[in-house]
């Protein structure tokens, strides 16, 4: 075959062949997606967390505070780069509904020899580039109190 029908051929021959779905760049679990969303943020890497996050995304900080997707991302600016404590996870619980899932996990971190925990819930969606979150709400641990000493002769 000459040359010249080389790129012919190679068309004719791409053409014919079944259509592959390629994987997006999303997660393939939910607790991946959960994973990434940790990382993404302690790192400060934009990019991870407009890849992991769904665009109707919403967040309940620890404080009660309700953060759409474009505010929370506004967190993650280079210009607003802290260095966070590294946190500890617990094992995630993740409910599969489907296309979509619940997920929990506890996580610690620990400042100045001093541990706080919080509960994250987050919900996840599947779509075709994989799963991507909707939702994180924090509730923090308030820390225990000793109990409050007997009164004496009482």
């Amino acid at each position: 075959m000459p040359l010249r029908f080389l790129p012919f051929f190679l068309a004719a021959l791409v053409a014919e062949l079944p259509c592959v779905a390629f994987a997006g760049s999303g997660a393939s679990t939910p607790e991946e997606a959960a994973q990434r969303y940790f990382r993404a943020e302690a790192q400060f890497d934009l990019d991870a967390l407009r890849a992991v996050l769904d665009p109707q995304f919403v967040e309940i900080s620890p404080l009660g505070e309700v953060d759409e997707h474009d505010k929370v991302l506004s967190f993650y600016t280079p210009d607003q780069k802290v260095d966070a404590p590294p946190m500890q996870f617990e094992p995630y619980a993740v409910r599969l509904h489907g296309d979509f899932a619940v997920i929990s996990t506890r996580a610690t971190m620990t400042v100045k020899e001093q541990s706080r925990s919080m509960t994250v819930g987050l919900t996840a969606r599947r779509d075709a580039e994989g799963w991507k979150l909707l939702s994180a709400q924090y509730t923090v641990f308030r820390p225990k109190t000793a109990p409050p000493a007997a009164k004496p002769g009482g």
